[in-house]
């Protein structure tokens, strides 16, 4: 049985905590601009099958549908795929929704696509490593990947600004069971590698909320969320701001 994170019952936390949260809508903002700026395979006025796998609430998926692209949604959670039909029925967009991890789409989903996006999963699996091989073998060649993940490097310094040096020192920063808080943050330093071995390029390597996570929190009330996103779009791309984000989006092509 699979030990990655299933969210059956834990769609509303999420849709309250993070997707309506300002920490959410940063994210969100930050994520849709770096695909529409430096994702190759959405450079070309083109139609493009694509697979958001771990799809959540759908929300990136929908702005992909709703530019015409051919979207296709699996999510181990059967209670977060209904919430993204939802988001998608509201908005007259259509979409193949799967019952599945990407890990185990079955024979009859066997295509492959020319994006996948996978988006804030890497951390709640058990063997992150081993999923990239699957991500490569449902890309067309030349395809491309956004990968999106929760920096450990992030978590160690955000601890360290707040004093929690023996937490630090045991190397202890995975979430508890059943909570919101990724159980495995992961090192960029192990993706760039794992990519390098299954022959993906990295096209660019982008910073989210590398401004946010770290202020005050009367420093993030008395500041509106379209400065903060000005601040965070700025750094968001600039080294070494990029690599200190509470998350990394990279934008890859499989070697063709």
């Amino acid at each position: 049985m699979s030990k990655d994170t299933n969210f059956d019952q834990h769609s509303k936390r999420f849709k309250n905590n993070i997707y309506n949260t300002a920490k959410g809508k940063i994210r969100l903002t930050l994520v849709l601009d770096d695909l529409e700026q430096n994702m190759p395979a959405l450079q070309h006025n083109t139609k493009l099958s694509i697979l958001d796998a771990g799809c959540g609430m759908g929300q990136v998926a929908l702005h992909l549908a709703k530019k015409g692209h051919e979207l296709t949604l699996c999510d181990i959670s059967s209670d977060m795929l209904i919430t993204a039909k939802e988001v998608f029925n509201k908005q007259n967009c259509s979409a193949r929704f799967i019952h599945s991890s990407v890990q185990e789409l079955d024979d009859e989903h066997d295509q492959c696509y020319d994006l996948i996006i996978f988006h804030a999963v890497l951390e709640w699996l058990d063997d992150p490593e081993s999923v990239i091989a699957v991500l490569k073998k449902r890309l067309k060649p030349g395809g491309c990947l956004s990968l999106m993940f929760y920096n450990l490097n992030a978590i160690v310094f955000y601890n360290l600004l707040k004093g929690n040096f023996k937490k630090v020192l045991q190397q202890d920063f995975k979430g508890h069971p059943g909570g919101l808080t990724p159980t495995n943050p992961i090192a960029p330093e192990d993706v760039n590698r794992w990519l390098h071995e299954h022959q993906f390029t990295v096209h660019k390597k982008t910073g989210i909320r590398v401004i946010y996570d770290y202020l005050k929190k009367e420093l993030k009330q008395g500041r509106s969320i379209e400065d903060i996103i000005e601040m965070e779009s700025i750094y968001a791309n600039k080294e070494p701001f990029n690599l200190m984000g509470r998350y990394i989006h990279y934008t890859c092509q499989l070697q063709s």
